[in-house]
């Protein structure tokens, strides 16, 4: 009598997620976990590695606003021609000669100029007139007031500085709008790694438009904190509130989508490099509460890399200059948010030619693993050998 051999019954496997190894390989959430296995090596290199982040953010930080100088500074100037000849020879200044008094104050409205200098004819009496603007950076302006200062010592004048644009009472350093677009540029450029770890690659449509309403409502919900909390606690919003929440949302999603883009295209690491980057170089750049032209040849370059800059600058134009000159911060926030998009689609358009490439090859090469007497066993052969055990 034979027997045939019944299959032991399987305990039902429960699928994991791939990472799932990789994920509890330091301990639970709520230890330290058992250390590296090669500790004092590690220990070595990260606290090297932090020490290095430290020491960038202190370089790039005081290196921006320790000590600032007027640089390429916009003036529009009208007036007596030979003092406006000897300021065209400053190296640090950029000069506009307009035709009156009323261009010239116009100019600084509409962000034509930091500043403007009316300039007297030397005489008795003379007066010079300088308008500022501290609402497009306190620093600046302050540059700006030294400037005519100096011209009326020169002239044996009067100097009278009238501010255009002035900070609210409630932030008279002009610093918390810096904060604002500091913050949601972070919050979003966090958020859009975290979420990339937690939704995983966007590899198809429905992921990419996932990974779209996510972002744009995280982003609105960031801004809206921001704008809230500025307004309500700190009472530093000095026009209307949505004006500013818009702006903060519009950079939120320019920064989360250009790191979203570069998550996409190289990963983790990369959009941890370019948030790195956000953080010491594209705060720095533009030019925080002091404004762009009192930083130096380096960091002024940099303002057209990194999209902070036009941030600040498109939230100054909101809040203390009535929308002027809105246009061009929007455009390239508008770049940074579509060079997110297209990465991420250049990357899914990637992967999936690289998939579809492995199942090609996959299914087009013969299998010579297989045995050509086993291929050709039927499953009568393999009950009748059974049996026969």
């Amino acid at each position: 009598m034979t027997h045939a051999n019944d299959p032991a019954p399987q305990q039902k496997s429960v699928p994991q997620h791939p990472e799932f190894e990789a994920a509890v390989a330091g301990g639970p959430l709520t230890s330290e976990g058992p250390g590296s296995t090669h500790r004092y090596r590690n220990l070595i290199l990260g606290g090297l590695a932090i020490l290095l982040l430290a020491m960038a953010m202190l370089i790039s930080y005081s290196s921006a606003f320790g000590n600032p100088t007027p640089n390429n500074v916009h003036l529009a100037v009208t007036g007596d021609a030979a003092t406006i000849v000897a300021l065209e020879q400053q190296d640090s200044l950029e000069l506009t000669v307009v035709g009156s008094a009323a261009e010239a104050r116009a100019a600084v409205l509409d962000r034509d100029a930091d500043g403007a200098i009316v300039l007297p004819t030397p005489g008795a009496d003379a007066v010079v007139t300088t308008y500022v603007a501290s609402g497009g950076g306190r620093g600046l302006s302050q540059a700006v007031a030294g400037i005519g200062d100096s011209i009326a010592g020169k002239l044996s004048a009067a100097n009278e500085t009238t501010d255009l644009a002035p900070l609210g009472k409630n932030d008279p350093v002009g610093s918390i709008e810096f904060y604002a677009i500091l913050f949601a540029g972070l919050g979003a450029a966090l958020g859009a790694t975290i979420f990339g770890r937690i939704l995983g690659t966007v590899d198809t449509s429905a992921k990419f438009v996932e990974r779209s309403v996510v972002l744009v409502a995280y982003s609105g919900m960031l801004a809206g904190l921001i704008s809230l909390w500025i307004d309500s606690a700190l009472n530093a919003i000095t026009v209307d509130p949505p004006a500013v929440f818009a702006v903060l949302w519009l950079t939120a999603v320019a920064i989360g989508g250009a790191v979203t883009g570069v998550a996409a295209l190289g990963g983790t690491i990369a959009a941890l490099v370019m948030t790195l980057a956000l953080v010491i170089l594209g705060n720095t750049s533009s030019g925080g509460p002091l404004g762009i032209h009192v930083l130096n040849d380096f960091f002024q370059a940099l303002y057209y890399v990194f999209p902070q800059g036009d941030a600040l600058d498109l939230l100054r134009s909101v809040e203390y200059f009535d929308g002027a000159a809105v246009s061009a911060p929007i455009i390239r926030l508008g770049i940074w948010a579509v060079a997110g998009i297209l990465l991420t689609l250049t990357a899914m358009l990637m992967r999936s030619r690289r998939d579809a490439t492995t199942r090609l090859s996959g299914t087009g090469r013969p299998n010579t693993d297989v045995n050509p007497v086993t291929a050709r066993a039927t499953p009568q052969a393999e009950l009748h050998a059974t049996t026969h055990n």
